[in-house]
């Protein structure tokens, strides 16, 4: 190959490189978004709701516990907060806002403490 076929493929080579790399850049900037939002955790909390509550007891409440929250309902304030409304051990309303990689919860049945079955709701409506 001569001194200028192998320029134009050296300068080639180099562009093609500069396109892949651009390429991958876009491509991690488009899934960035969702990966830093609290989207995941949201739909993996509704998930788990709906299945313990088909497989709980008829005669139990289901609740996410956040902390000492027994929670009534999740809210999703995108991207990235969450806002958990629900009543304490004392049986106090109480609320807790967190940011979604700092949440800690669990899934839990316990006891109805009333006449009909309570499990936790879902929303991802902003606050009126």
């Amino acid at each position: 190959m001569d001194l200028v076929a192998q320029i134009t493929a050296g300068i080639k080579q180099i562009h093609q490189e500069r396109a892949r790399r651009a390429s991958e850049h876009y491509g991690s900037q488009v899934v960035l978004p969702h990966l830093l939002s609290g989207a995941a955790t949201f739909d993996a909390l509704i998930s788990a709701v709906r299945e313990l509550s088909r497989i709980a007891p008829d005669d139990c409440d289901i609740f996410i516990k956040v902390g000492n929250i027994s929670v009534l309902k999740a809210r999703f304030i995108e991207p990235h907060t969450f806002s958990f409304e629900g009543f304490n051990q004392e049986g106090h309303h109480s609320w807790i806002v967190i940011h979604f990689s700092q949440l800690h919860a669990s899934v839990v049945y316990l006891p109805k403490r009333g006449p009909s079955r309570v499990i936790t709701t879902f929303s991802n409506a902003p606050f009126a």
